[in-house]
């Protein structure tokens, strides 16, 4: 180490050195030389300086250098100098003389670089005895890692010694931390030596492989494969354009109210204001709408309807109270907006489409919509479509109550009158099975025929189902598939109760005379998987759904090629006995529902 003092003697000596390199033209002021003597970072070198341990001689310098070189301390030098000398300006880069093996040089310490002995010795830094026989503080008592792996000196019981205890600090990584299989279970690190298991969200990621989410929905199972069910509905709404919405009164029979915020229906007495409009006496609100959009949908064929209403958003400050009725009135198309009064409102067509009980208690429906509709009201809408009508003009009026509603002028029709069409965009069709048998391996040549049961016993008994999908029509495209089995009986023999699904690779098989040893090849796809209770407080009957994605896609590539599908139920270490299709239970039979389009 360099003391104050010793320094100073440096520097002078060093300023002596670099006049008498300069004045001889050893180094000029631009460059610094060696002068080919060794060095050290702690030697009394000529100049002071060093360089790549050699001692090197610098010009002396006020304010600049020439060229690359920088002022620093007194002494021109390249600006990365202290990367690799030692002299004016650069910082102490290790402790001198060397530090113990046991210590280690502390290069922030007030004062400069200082020797300090490590945990468990003392001394001065250049020299360290051992004070504490603590066997995790040499290597890391053998651990290996101090990152890794934690040692703990524990006192042995017997000999009283300090003894080394490894911990994995993170156990999570090695095995998964014992959480098992890492696609079902991700391991979370809580502390040194400590983790805990959590199931991983198969369904997080692309729906978990069951596809399109708008179909299927994906539900996750702890430690398997999740579960994919058909979820979407072949019901398509469409909306009729509404053209005009207006109101008459009988108390203004020649007043045109065309274009206002709100609509009013109301018996005669009553009397209302709202949005700054005296309401009194009978008002009846017309509605026009266009029909061809949903012409179009179908061209010429009928709309497969499953549902047709009218939706009336009204306002809360419908202010009449009471219990009463709205009622709907086709009328003719013979009214518009602009020119519609009460002294010439349309002749009604068809009275009371639909009648619709309402209840006002003082302070009204609030923000609700108000859903009318009716068997005739979805008569007389298909009628004109299917006609080719090009509107349908409608009236509603109320009894006992006054209401008002919003209109297609309010916050740019956000809550304006809707009739809607909901619509069957897909078909589907429930098949029964065309023939069941079972087989078993204990009478290998027996055909044990169709019978009223089915029976999946372990590794002895599986049975067959054959669907024909013919009746669907040619090109169609199949959308969704279930499969309905009714389990009659169950017996445990220990195992977990769990039964697979697969298919056939032939449709060619009777039921009458297919015995274990001439069984149909199965494909040995799993479609899905199902439980059943053998538990003896077990339903007599239990009701087993299957629609997952593998069956779903398995039904459409078989109805591509055979128009047919054999399915397959084995059981893995129970037993159940299914209804087939002779059981006398007609709502317990195999049936398969697919949905297409």
């Amino acid at each position: 180490m360099f003391t104050p003092l010793r320094r100073l003697g440096l520097a002078a000596l060093c300023l002596l050195a670099l006049s008498a390199c300069n004045l001889d033209d050893t180094a000029p002021r631009s460059q610094f030389v060696a002068d080919g003597e060794a060095c050290t970072s702690d030697d009394a070198c000529v100049s002071g300086l060093c360089l790549n341990g050699l001692k090197v001689c610098a010009a002396t310098c006020e304010d600049s250098c020439e060229g690359d070189l920088v002022c620093t301390e007194g002494h021109c030098l390249p600006a990365d100098y202290c990367d690799e000398g030692f002299g004016p300006g650069c910082a102490l880069t290790g402790c001198e003389p060397s530090c113990h093996a046991d210590a280690t040089c502390d290069l922030q310490a007030e004062g400069g670089p200082t020797c300090v002995c490590n945990q468990g010795f003392e001394g001065d830094g250049s020299s360290c005895t051992l004070v504490d026989e603590n066997p995790c503080l040499i290597d890391n008592g053998g651990c290996g890692d101090p990152e890794l792996v934690q040692c703990d000196a524990l006192v042995d019981a017997d000999s009283g010694e300090r003894e080394a205890q490894c911990t994995l600090i993170n156990p999570c990584i090695t095995a998964n931390g014992g959480c098992g299989d890492p696609e079902f279970f991700t391991c979370l690190h809580t502390g040194v030596g400590d983790r805990e298991c959590a199931d991983v969200d198969v369904c997080a990621d692309a729906n978990g492989g069951c596809g399109d989410p708008e179909r299927y929905a994906c539900v996750p199972r702890s430690g398997a494969p999740p579960l994919c069910r058909f979820v979407a509905s072949c019901d398509v709404a469409y909306e009729a354009s509404l053209v005009y919405d207006s109101f008459v009164s009988s108390n203004d029979v020649d007043g045109i109210f065309v274009g206002r915020p709100f609509l009013v229906t109301a018996p005669h007495g009553f009397d209302a204001e709202n949005e700054g409009y005296q309401a009194a006496n009978l008002h009846q609100t017309y509605l026009m709408f266009e029909l061809q959009p949903l012409s179009a949908l179908r061209g010429s064929s009928e709309l497969d309807v499953t549902a047709i209403h009218l939706d009336m958003q009204v306002m809360p400050s419908s202010m009449s109270e009471g219990a009463g009725v709205v009622t709907v009135h086709q009328v003719a198309n013979e009214w518009y907006g602009a020119n519609l009064r009460y002294s010439n409102r349309p002749p009604v067509l068809f009275h009371e489409l639909s009648r619709m009980p309402v209840f006002l208690d003082g302070a009204g429906l609030g923000d609700h919509t108000l859903r009318l509709q009716g068997e005739l009201l979805s008569q007389r809408v298909l009628e004109s479509v299917n006609v080719g009508a090009r509107y349908l003009s409608l009236m509603l009026e109320s009894e006992e109550v006054g209401i008002f509603y919003y209109s297609n002028r309010y916050n740019e029709g956000a809550k304006a009158p809707k009739l809607s069409v909901i619509a069957n965009a897909c078909d589907q069709q429930g098949f029964g099975a065309q023939a069941n048998a079972t087989v078993s391996r204990s009478e290998p040549d027996t055909a044990l025929g169709e019978g009223d049961g089915l029976v999946a016993d372990r590794d002895r008994s599986e049975f067959y189902v054959r669907f024909d999908m013919s009746q669907i029509p040619v090109g169609s495209e199949i959308v969704g598939a279930q499969l309905e089995l009714v389990a009659i009986d169950a017996t445990s023999f220990g195992g977990d109760a769990t039964f697979t699904l697969d298919y056939l690779t032939t449709e060619v098989w009777d039921e009458a005379s297919v015995t274990y040893s001439s069984r149909p090849a199965a494909a040995g796809a799993e479609l899905a998987t199902f439980t059943v209770d053998t538990s003896e407080t077990r339903d007599h009957a239990q009701r087993i759904i299957l629609d997952t994605t593998e069956l779903f896609e398995t039904v459409a590539e078989r109805f591509e090629a055979e128009q047919s599908i054999s399915l397959r139920v084995a059981a893995s270490g129970d037993a159940a006995t299914f209804a087939g299709r002779n059981h006398s239970q007609t709502a317990w039979h195999p049936r398969l529902t697919v949905i297409y389009e």
